[in-house]
Order: C-alpha cells, then structure tokens, then sequence
C-alpha cells in the first residue's frame, strides 16, 4: 500500500498544536441577562428578548381572547 501524506492542516496541528476554538463567552439576552440561543428583535431592530424572557401564542387563540378589547 503506498504512503499518503497527512494533509497540511494536520502537519501543521502536528507542529503547532491545535488552534483555539474558544470564540469567547456565550451570548446572553441584553433584556434577561440569560444564556441564549437566539435574539429576538422587533421590526426596528431593537432587542425585545429570547427565547427565555418571550411567550408565543397562536394568532388565533389570542383573538380571540381579545375579541371583548376591539
């Protein structure tokens, strides 16, 4: 069987030692304060939470919670 060289990103971990990949603290929720995996944002960007501070409903249960308010 013939002898394949290593590619050379592996020479290269071989020589050097595996880079860093600690890209820094996890995101948190600038309203919570919580780790979080997404960021909601209103239509004008501004950050109105995650997925730990924001509840969802069905558009048409909340309707017609509401119907008495219209």
């Amino acid at each position: 069987m013939q002898d394949l060289p290593d590619a050379p990103w592996i020479r290269e971990a071989e020589t050097y030692g595996m880079p860093p990949y600690d890209v820094g603290p996890d995101p948190v929720c600038p309203i919570c304060g919580k780790e979080c995996e997404m960021i909601y944002m209103d239509q004008n960007g501004t950050e109105v939470g995650c997925e730990h501070c924001i509840r969802t409903t069905d558009a048409w249960i909340w309707q017609d919670e509401h119907k008495e308010e219209q």
